[in-house]
Formats: C-alpha cells, sequence, structure tokens
C-alpha cells in the first residue's frame, strides 16, 4: 500500500516534469544533503564560492606605508623571525588566511597559479593563526608550495583585519596598490597585467 502510494506520488511528479528539470531537482536534493554532512559541508561550500569569484580592482586611494607597518614583525615555519621592511627588495603579495575558512580555501587554487607565476619576482607571504602543523599538513595535502609565516609582533593599523581571507599588494615604494576582503579570482588576465606593471616598477 505505502509502495503504490509513493509510485503514484513518483508518476505524477515525473508527468509534471521534464527530464531535466528532474535532473536539477536531483543535483539540488543532493546538494541540500551534501552541505548537511560536515566532512563535505566546507569543500562544498569552496567549490560553490569558487564559481563566483571576480577579479580584485586596484585600489583608487594612494596609501603609503609608514614606519610602523613596515616594522611587522612575521616568523617562518622554520622559526627565523623578520620585518616586513626585510622583503622590499620586491613587490609584496600578503594574505590572511585560514584552513577552515571556505572562502579562503576557494581562492587559494587561483593564488597558486599567480604565485607560480611570479614567485621569483614578488615577495609572497602567507599568514595564519593555526599551529604550523595543520597549515603544512593542509598545503601538502593540497600541493600548495606557499612561503608561510605566523605573526610574530603587533599588527599594524595597515594590516588590521576583521574578516579573512584578506589580501595586500604592495610596490616596492611602499603603496598599498591593492586590499581586498574575501574571495576573489586571483588569476586573471586583468590581475596577471597588474603584477607584471608592478615587477617593472611602474
Amino acid at each position: 500500500m505505502k509502495e503504490n502510494k509513493l509510485l503514484n506520488i513518483w508518476n505524477r511528479y515525473r508527468q509534471n516534469k521534464r527530464w531535466w528539470s528532474i535532473v536539477l531537482d536531483f543535483l539540488f536534493l543532493v546538494l541540500i544533503i551534501a552541505m548537511l554532512i560536515p566532512s563535505t559541508r566546507k569543500p562544498l561550500s569552496a567549490f560553490v564560492v569558487r564559481q563566483t569569484l571576480l577579479s580584485p580592482r586596484e585600489s583608487s586611494k594612494t596609501i603609503f606605508l609608514d614606519e610602523e607597518d613596515w616594522s611587522f614583525r612575521i616568523v617562518d615555519y622554520k622559526g627565523k623571525a623578520i620585518e616586513l621592511n626585510d622583503l622590499n627588495d620586491k613587490p609584496i603579495f600578503l594574505s590572511f588566511w585560514a584552513t577552515w575558512c571556505p572562502p579562503c580555501l576557494a581562492e587559494l587554487p587561483s593564488i597558486h597559479k599567480l604565485y607560480n607565476r611570479y614567485h621569483d619576482q614578488v615577495n609572497f607571504i602567507f599568514i595564519s593563526n593555526e599551529s604550523p602543523e595543520v597549515v603544512s599538513r593542509f598545503m601538502q595535502k593540497r600541493g600548495f608550495m606557499f612561503p608561510l609565516y605566523a605573526i610574530a609582533g603587533p599588527v599594524p593599523n595597515a594590516f588590521e583585519i576583521s574578516t579573512i581571507p584578506a589580501n595586500f599588494l604592495i610596490n616596492k615604494g611602499g603603496r598599498l596598490v591593492l586590499y581586498k576582503t574575501g574571495a576573489a579570482k586571483w588569476d586573471s588576465k586583468k590581475m596577471f597585467k597588474l603584477m607584471d606593471r608592478l615587477v617593472k616598477g611602474e
């Protein structure tokens, strides 16, 4: 009796739907179920965000780092402490992120393409407040090769953030060329042109 009732419901549903509409309904149901499962929620959220990413825009304001900003201290995962000023021989890409953050995960593949293209010409700095073990394990699992750091002193006002991901692009002269919170598409032609200009010292 119950089986007949379910069969009738299915037949009525199928008669009122086109095949592609049934497929969409099924995919939507799978998506809802996947979002309810903790182990698939984070990667699925990152995937959905990744499909909507836009290229970041260059800042319209002229902001230069001051002495306090340049003295920002960080430490790499081998224990070597440096100041931001030690890296001003090249443009700087500074990123605050975390392994548990879906928007961070969404933009990391595009940042990795940017890094692969410019890592010899730009100083990349990736900062997370998580333990080095957690971050290193995450990077190794996904095949990312970013230079990893932790905060080793007060965060200057120029880099105070209320949300992650937060990314800063600084030219060799200390101008804050770009500041972006939230996920973005970092491997766009527009972004490559901007990076080429910075590398040339423009």
